[in-house]
């Protein structure tokens, strides 16, 4: 039986049941910090909608994180 999995930033992880939200603190990333965007299979997940978005096997996210400076 092949292991579910998810791509979070190019990187395969193991598949958990969670929400954007919970895999984002996972992820060492405070879901309430400022200049984060969160796309699943290519589509942006509103921020109001991070602890509520399911996340399933074969996923593919990406983590944006805003830097300053130049």
């Amino acid at each position: 039986m092949k292991e579910m999995t998810i791509v979070v930033n190019g990187e395969c992880q193991p598949y958990r049941a969670q929400t954007v939200a919970e895999l984002m603190e996972m992820q060492g990333i405070a879901p309430e910090r400022a200049g984060i965007a969160v796309a699943v299979n290519g589509k942006v997940i509103a921020r109001s909608r991070w602890r509520e978005h399911q996340l399933q096997p074969d996923d593919q996210v990406e983590i944006v994180k805003a830097v300053a400076g130049g």
